[in-house]
């Protein structure tokens, strides 16, 4: 079994999987915990895993695929009974209950907020911090009042026994990280949509020429634009009590009587722009405020200029498609970079902030970091550790105690890249000296370290090192 295991797992996942990994997996004792720890692991979507899957649950749970076989021959037998011709069985649901009274209550799925107070549903008990009457709608769980434990009197009992089946059950009931994170995420989501308009904002410098406030007019050019964006405002945006419209009885028809037509407010835009052509400026197009004489342009100068060299420092190659910032930080593209130890390891750990580069990136959010195929040297290490023992001025830091090469260690958020000048006046102290500084924040180191061929600068992860990376992340996350 164990071997069975380990070979279809290194297959479907292409890394090495380790024994503890195995052992957890067989030690499962329910069908549902197996399901989560595989959703997390597997992609269920795809037809190869949702095979191992199938037979895993085979051979870990023998019993209860032997009923469902039994009861899948029992349809069957029903179908062919509906084929040969046989009549099908009518069946019949009371609309009372035992007790003679309508049956009226509906039960939705889950626990759903009820206002009966258990006279349409069953009572589970009173809520002894708010007085809440709880009815089997609600269910067993955190009051949905006041948050506090509310259960039935047998539950009560499990859980005052002080045992292992009632602290599972305890621990079932009080179950509120989903919806925690449900609500943080929806807080978020609310303030990414508040603040969209903010952060989409689109100013544009040409629109100030057109404007009738523009420094580039002069005074009587502004009244006059002034007075025609008035007039046609008060055509377009005139009241309804003042407009007029026809009725037509013989052909049903109702039009709205213009005062004025479209030729009106073509003659005021017409009379806008000939306000705001280079004939009518006073100062011939230019700034009233230059004291050097007008330009002067030159037809006879070739218009197809050579095309610029890309220069090799400056930028990283990769243009972001996506500018904004905080969308960024919220998703993950993939994006890798490579490092030399045993500056990756301390950039993972916490203690390196800042990572200097001779370029400039518009990456922002998660990136993942690797270390380089080329062993560390102790010397260096040695050096770099006297180092932050006195940036931070604390003899206690703790520093690794492995420096992997030619692996995947964790990942960083980057919010933001700062040239050197900017960069000195907000750390002053700052332990970087390049000419563009990541500011580095939020570390997470992976427990299991996957062998990667780095690349240079920044660049993508391959999709199936990302996604195990991805699930070991989630998986330490939720230890935590």
């Amino acid at each position: 079994m164990d071997s069975w295991l380990k070979e279809k797992l290194n297959n479907l996942l292409q890394f090495e999987v380790t024994d503890e990994m195995i052992y957890y997996i067989i030690g499962i004792d329910s069908e549902e915990k197996l399901r989560e720890h595989c959703e997390t692991l597997l992609d269920l979507t795809n037809e190869k895993h949702c095979i191992f899957f199938n037979a895993l649950k085979l051979k870990l749970f023998p019993s209860n695929h032997t009923k469902q076989m039994i009861l899948t021959a029992s349809q069957k037998s029903e179908n062919d009974e509906v084929r040969t011709g046989a009549k099908k069985k009518t069946k019949y649901y009371n609309f009372y209950g035992k007790d003679g009274k309508l049956n009226d209550t509906v039960m939705l799925k889950g626990r759903v907020k009820c206002d009966c107070q258990a006279s349409k549903h069953k009572l589970i008990n009173n809520c002894l911090y708010c007085g809440r009457i709880v009815c089997e709608q609600e269910g067993s769980g955190n009051c949905l009042c006041c948050g506090n434990l509310v259960c039935t009197e047998e539950e009560l009992k499990i859980i005052n026994s002080q045992t292992k089946k009632g602290d599972q059950l305890k621990r079932s009931l009080m179950n509120t990280k989903g919806l925690e994170s449900a609500l943080a995420q929806r807080d978020k989501l609310l303030e990414y949509d508040k603040n969209s308009e903010k952060r989409t904002t689109v100013i544009d410098d040409e629109s100030d020429y057109f404007k009738a406030n523009s420094v580039w007019l002069s005074d009587e050019e502004r009244k006059k634009l002034k007075t025609l964006e008035d007039k046609l405002r008060e055509h377009k945006h005139e009241s309804r009590l003042h407009k007029k419209y026809n009725l037509d009885f013989a052909g049903r028809k109702v039009t709205e009587d213009v005062e004025y037509p479209k030729e009106i407010e073509e003659q005021i835009l017409r009379q806008v722009m000939d306000a705001t052509s280079n004939d009518n400026f006073s100062y011939g197009g230019a700034n009233p405020e230059m004291l050097n004489e007008l330009p002067i342009f030159d037809e006879n100068i070739a218009k197809n200029f050579p095309k610029l060299k890309k220069s090799k420092t400056g930028f990283d190659g990769v243009y972001n498609r996506v500018q904004d910032k905080e969308f960024q930080e919220m998703s993950d593209l993939k994006s890798c970079i490579s490092m030399h130890q045993p500056w990756a390891s301390l950039l993972v750990a916490g203690i390196k902030r800042h990572e200097g580069r001779s370029w400039f990136t518009s990456h922002r959010g998660r990136l993942w970091i690797a270390s380089t195929a080329k062993p560390v040297n102790p010397d260096e290490v040695k050096e770099l550790e006297n180092f932050y023992r006195m940036h931070y001025h604390d003899e206690n830091l703790n520093f690794p105690t492995q420096y992997p090469s030619g692996v995947l260690l964790g990942c960083v958020n980057v919010t933001e890249c700062l040239p050197q000048e900017e960069y000195r006046k907000i750390y002053p102290d700052g332990e970087s000296e390049s000419p563009f500084v990541f500011i580095c924040e939020n570390p997470l180191e992976l427990p299991i370290r996957f062998p990667i061929k780095g690349m240079h600068k920044i660049y993508k992860l391959d999709q199936n090192i990302h996604s195990a990376a991805l699930k070991t992340l989630m998986k330490c996350q939720a230890k935590a």
